[in-house]
Order: C-alpha cells, then sequence, then structure tokens
C-alpha cells in the first residue's frame, strides 16, 4: 500500500508537468539583462515497478548564461539498501537516436554520489542527479530525431534504459512520450 501511495505521489507531481508541456513549464526561470537561468520541471521518462524495488527516471532542462544541460534524477525505492549513482569527470550519458546516430553528453560538475535514506517501517529510497552538457551539435541531434535508448556510464558501472513509445495506465491518465522529449522541449532552452 505504502508503494502505491508513493508511486501515485511521484506521478501526479509529473503530470502537472506534462499537462503544461506545450508552454515550457520552468521550476526556476530568471531571465534579465544580468542573468539567465531556467529549468524546467522534472519530467517521467521511465519507470520499473516491482515487489521490492521501484526505480523512477526524470529528465529537466537546465540553462545558466550560455551553458544548456539535460538533468536526469533516479530515484530508487527498494526494500534493501538501493544502490548510489556515482558521477564524475568520466561519467557521461549517451542517447541512441532512431535516426540510427547517437548523442553522447558528458557530466557537468564535481563528484557526486546521490543520498540515501533508509526507513525501517518503509521502502529505503536512493536519489542521484546529475546534469550533462548540451552542446549545439548534439542540440540539433536530439532536435531531429527521437530517442530509443540511453547508456548512464557512472563511476562504477553502466545503466542501459530502452525508452517507451508512451508511459500510460490508470495512474497516468495524460499520455507521456519519453522518446520525443528532446524534439518537444528543448524549445525551453530558447
Amino acid at each position: 500500500m505504502k508503494q502505491l501511495v508513493s508511486l501515485i505521489l511521484l506521478i501526479s507531481t509529473t503530470l502537472v508537468g506534462f499537462s503544461q508541456n506545450e508552454d515550457c513549464n520552468y521550476k526556476i526561470q530568471i531571465d534579465t539583462e544580468e542573468e539567465i537561468f531556467k529549468l524546467t520541471n522534472e519530467k517521467l521518462t521511465d519507470y520499473l515497478l516491482g515487489t521490492d524495488k521501484n526505480v523512477f527516471i526524470y529528465f529537466s532542462l537546465m540553462r545558466e548564461e550560455d551553458v544548456k544541460s539535460l538533468v536526469i534524477q533516479v530515484s530508487v525505492n527498494a526494500k534493501e539498501k538501493p544502490p548510489l549513482m556515482c558521477f564524475n569527470k568520466d561519467s557521461r550519458v549517451t542517447f541512441k537516436l532512431e535516426d540510427g546516430s547517437y548523442a553522447s553528453l558528458r557530466y557537468l560538475g564535481v563528484e557526486n554520489c546521490g543520498r540515501l535514506t533508509e526507513n525501517e517501517e518503509t521502502l529505503n529510497n536512493s536519489t542521484s542527479e546529475a546534469a550533462f552538457l548540451l552542446d549545439e551539435t548534439n542540440i540539433k541531434r536530439l532536435e531531429a530525431s527521437k530517442i530509443s535508448s540511453m547508456r548512464i556510464t557512472t563511476m562504477q558501472t553502466d545503466f542501459d534504459i530502452d525508452f517507451q513509445e508512451v508511459l500510460s495506465n490508470s495512474q497516468i491518465p495524460i499520455p507521456i512520450y519519453p522518446k520525443e522529449f528532446f524534439m518537444n522541449s528543448l524549445k525551453c532552452l530558447e
């Protein structure tokens, strides 16, 4: 039951962002002569529900002055202590696109291992978040084609995700199209 409540809360928070997708729903937007900073709300792009573990992957876009980036958040809820994803200068995320090309984004920032919350009465949680540079070459690739899969390269291992065409069920009444995330959202960085 607690898992179901957690799922409903996570998905309902995400749905607010998806319902306003066309208008670039920003969590933070500062656009003045002195400063430009934009951060879109997180959007659910994949999830896995199991009896012992739930995984949720969210994307958001960030712009600070001329630097544009993809922010990935991975949240794992599990009975056993879930692993933390650690990132360093060698970490990257690589997207395979449906047109056969690839977009590889390098990690921005200092070494980072996320945070772990251990609970005795509910599921344990690990949350890892990392920003990856969106250069002009990769932006053009991502705008032109749907994504089909993603590899997250961390300090310890690689994680591979195949994206679904659509996420929709009774808890997600408004369909989510993860493969079209960049095609629909990159305009929010302009």
